[in-house]
């Protein structure tokens, strides 16, 4: 029931985020509409939804071993989401540079990576590639922290 009920509740969301988007005006001539990752995640929602809701219509009733291990899949997805917003709010604060530098390594360890050197490789490699893929190769520009930005210290 809880599965249904969640699968209700993130269908509803990706409607409302669908609908949401259409208040996002038209691009101007070669540039791309701002609202296409809104509607993609909104999409994405709708489809997740959908095999959730099909998922929790076909499976039998649930027995106790299963609900613990939603209560704690439903924990994971709730820490993941309070740093999500933390990080959202560190990257208006300090750039995005020294947040993504912190973030990545404790998102891939809540992902399982236990590999120290993977983790370590991840402070450097997450904000280098996400600043070459957004501010070198597509011209979107960074945004730099109100408090610090560690962007500032490395180019001078």
């Amino acid at each position: 029931m809880r599965a249904l009920s969640e699968g209700v509740v993130l269908f509803a969301l990706g409607l409302f985020a669908i609908i949401g988007v259409w208040n996002v005006p038209a691009a101007a001539d070669n540039e791309t509409w701002a609202g296409i990752v809104p509607f993609g995640a909104g999409l994405g929602l709708l489809i997740i939804a959908a095999f959730m809701i099909l998922g929790a219509l076909r499976s039998p009733t649930p027995n106790d071993k299963s609900q613990s291990a939603e209560n704690n899949a439903v924990l994971e997805i709730l820490a993941l989401f309070a740093i999500a917003l933390l990080y959202q709010h560190s990257i208006r604060w300090f750039g995005y540079v020294l947040p993504t530098a912190i973030t990545a390594p404790v998102v891939l360890y809540m992902f399982g990576v236990r590999s120290k050197v993977g983790l370590a490789v991840s402070v450097v490699l997450c904000p280098l590639i996400y600043h070459i893929i957004f501010f070198e190769l597509l011209g979107v520009f960074p945004p730099f922290g109100e408090v610090f930005d560690l962007l500032d210290a490395i180019q001078g």
